[in-house]
């Protein structure tokens, strides 16, 4: 078991830092979930670019790269790379792991045979990709988690085991199930010198928990803070909290396929119920935004016309009459997960104002990993989700192919239309960011006005983390945690 002085370990040889992780990974480690989130925030699994802190794209294990045609890419490996178990860095080797990710079940969200048509070596020293039509974000795409590279070995024996099988600045040497992640400095990393001697991975799903954790110093860096932890915190001299806004939205998705939630006038009822001003205010204490649609205000792809929704009972009541369909019939189980702390608590405020209407909604709040495969099957009325609309692809065209094209990895709702995968063909094709935003912005139009998802809360990010670690930064796409330059001062 890990222990609990483990966060006051000495920096005399290049000290240790403990990290408090939200998500327990559920998957075994397939590389096409949550999971490889984990890995990245550890700093064990690396793809071939990196999403920065700004979302720019940045050489990973990909030194250079070249769009050749429309439809075709190359990129060029860095030379000299080695997984942590010795095995050298190779085309075949990155085309092997990426095949093996398109070929899996459920394919990642932003890499997948729908965009994707092959991948192979193309030389020494590169690799090969070709679109099924023009993309101009194949670079953004490989940024992904999903499409980290770990060694052949990690799949031997019909399992996943990152355990020695990364690239990355640290090595897992233990894996503790449920628990957590033992890790030491990579010596011959290729991006340099890796200044903590060690780190640790702690799993911890309670916010609660976390934000006691890291104040009274066992564990150094906790993320996702729940609001009502907030200022205590700020009052701690040993902790410092970092808050930024984030390109992320919690949004309640509907289940668009069946009955009653096909109904456009339903969704539109439930949607004009919910006081997400409120929720704003109540459950995360002023520190949001109520959400004018799927992306933020200030962001280039809302539409101009973009505003909250206000709460209107008898409109709602209104909308309902119109659908046909009596509000004693409509009986819905709502899901949620305890990694984002605030969602229970939505789920009751949400419930509550439903049944303002007649609606009976029942909760059940559980991991993310126990729901998810229920989510993906379609096999759910309602779930309450915290979901990035620049994690996928570092532009919105990735949340918006998953979550709203016809074949979308991640279409939870069911939503298909024919004209808005077209639209978002074209978007694809266009290297003008201005002609895509605008395509953005009509579907965003869309989506708010058909209620095909009730949009509530524009998030922050807020993390704590120890004074004495230094050179930690919140990054707003979750992908890097622990990194080479991460230093921890016992003074």
């Amino acid at each position: 078991m890990i222990g609990p002085m483990a966060a006051s370990a000495s920096a005399a040889s290049g000290g240790k830092v403990v990290f408090g992780e939200l998500f327990t990974p559920a998957s075994g480690w397939a590389l096409e979930t949550i999971d490889s989130y984990v890995l990245s925030r550890a700093g064990c699994l690396e793809s071939l670019t990196y999403m920065d802190y700004d979302a720019s794209i940045k050489p990973a294990l990909a030194e250079s790269w070249e769009q050749v045609s429309p439809t075709v890419w190359e990129f060029q490996l860095r030379e000299g790379v080695a997984f942590h178990d010795g095995t050298a860095l190779t085309p075949q080797l990155v085309s092997d792991a990426l095949n093996r990710v398109l070929n899996v079940a459920s394919p990642p969200r932003g890499f997948n045979p729908e965009v994707i048509e092959s991948v192979e070596p193309a030389g020494e020293h590169s690799v090969r990709i070709v679109t099924k039509g023009p993309d101009v974000f194949v670079p953004n795409r490989l940024a992904s988690t999903n499409t980290g590279i770990l060694a052949p070995e990690a799949f031997a024996n019909d399992r996943i085991n990152p355990v020695g099988h990364c690239t990355g600045p640290f090595e897992i040497v233990r894996e503790l199930p449920r628990q957590g992640l033992e890790l030491k400095r990579n010596e011959n990393y290729w991006g340099g010198e890796v200044q903590l001697a060690e780190a640790e991975v702690r799993y911890i799903p309670d916010g609660k928990v976390r934000s006691v954790m890291v104040e009274t110093g066992e564990i150094h860096i906790a993320r996702q803070l729940p609001a009502s932890a907030l200022a205590q915190l700020e009052r701690s001299e040993t902790v410092e909290v970092k808050t930024i806004e984030a390109p992320r939205t919690t949004t309640l998705y509907l289940n668009n396929r069946a009955a009653p939630l096909d109904n456009m006038k339903v969704r539109q009822a439930i949607q004009s119920a919910i006081d997400v001003t409120g929720i704003a205010e109540a459950v995360y204490e002023g520190s949001v935004n109520p959400a004018v649609g799927q992306f933020s205000p200030n962001t280039p792809w809302a539409p101009e016309s973009a505003a909250v929704i206000p709460q209107d009972l008898e409109r709602a009541r209104q909308l309902l009459a119109e659908s046909g369909v009596p509000a004693s019939e409509l009986q819905f189980e709502l899901l949620a997960y305890v990694e984002r702390p605030a969602l229970a608590d939505v789920a009751a405020v949400i419930q509550f104002q439903l049944q303002q209407l007649g609606m009976k909604v029942n909760i059940r709040v559980s991991e993310y990993g126990a729901i998810e495969p229920q989510l993906l099957s379609g096999d759910f009325d309602m779930v309450l989700l915290s979901r990035g609309y620049l994690t996928d692809v570092a532009d919105p065209i990735g949340t918006l192919e998953a979550d709203y094209s016809c074949d979308g990895g991640y279409n939870l709702a069911g939503f298909c239309d024919p004209e808005v995968d077209a639209q978002l063909k074209k978007a694809g094709a266009m290297v003008e960011p201005e002609d895509r935003n605008a395509i953005y912005r009509d579907i965003a139009a869309r989506l708010q006005e058909e209620a095909v998802n009730v949009f509530l809360i524009h998030e922050t990010i807020s993390e704590a983390v120890s004074k004495n670690v230094e050179n930690y930064q919140v990054h707003a796409y979750e992908r890097t945690a622990l990194h080479k330059d991460l230093k921890i001062n016992s003074q």
